[in-house]
């Protein structure tokens, strides 16, 4: 199989930062290359990108001529728009060229959603392989309650190093996320244990994980 590729073009590095933490930690298999303006993005021009994700005020191109390069440089590519400047045309332009678009101003949860329909929509992603079990890489059986939404693997391994005592920040050294990625993965866990501080987090975690283990054995 092929290596994925995912361009991102952001000349802000701390936006760039979150983007790229979000698809490291959705697909991890995929290539990843950062740039910061169309001049850059050209260097890829032969090795043709599956998903670009793209502001559209780079340090060379702003608004509609973004878009219009891009579509001519990468032809049928699937994109993301991440953008604090939004029109209606921009929005017509986008849904010609069938590209996802969103606003800036949205919340991370809401980029991360959008992200990794982006990586399904580009084939990154495979979401039959997702959906043929429920026990997946991306969804756990470990649960607050019956019924109740279950961690993901990624947030269980966040919460098993929690658990050990182990900082935000100490865990993002370990997992090669930034810190705020793994705060908002921590924010995400405590509304699915439904709990409000880290030693609730912990031990609610804890006695999830000895009812699936002891369901594993009997």
């Amino acid at each position: 199989m092929k290596n994925q590729k995912i361009l991102v073009l952001e000349d802000h590095p701390l936006i760039s930062m979150v983007i790229e933490d979000v698809c490291k930690d959705m697909a991890p298999h995929a290539v990843l290359s950062v740039v910061t303006s169309l001049a850059q993005a050209r260097e890829h021009l032969f090795n043709k990108p599956d998903l670009i994700i793209f502001d559209l005020t780079l340090t060379d191109s702003k608004g509609e001529a973004t878009i219009n390069w891009l579509d001519s440089m990468f032809p049928k590519v699937c994109g993301l728009i991440y953008t604090g400047f939004v029109s209606e045309e921009i929005k017509a332009r986008a849904v010609q060229l069938n590209y996802a678009i969103i606003d800036k101003a949205c919340s991370q949860s809401v980029l991360a959603h959008e992200i990794e329909a982006a990586l399904f929509k580009s084939g990154i992603l495979d979401r039959s392989l997702s959906e043929a079990a429920p026990a997946n890489e991306h969804q756990s059986s470990i649960v607050a309650y019956p019924g109740a939404k279950p961690l993901t693997w990624r947030q269980v391994e966040i919460m098993r190093m929690t658990a050990e005592g182990l900082s935000a920040k100490m865990v993002a050294q370990r997992i090669g996320l930034s810190p705020e990625t793994v705060r908002g993965h921590i924010r995400e866990i405590f509304k699915r244990l439904e709990v409000s501080n880290k030693a609730q987090a912990v031990n609610v975690f804890l006695k999830a994980e000895r009812s699936v283990k002891m369901k594993l054995n009997d």
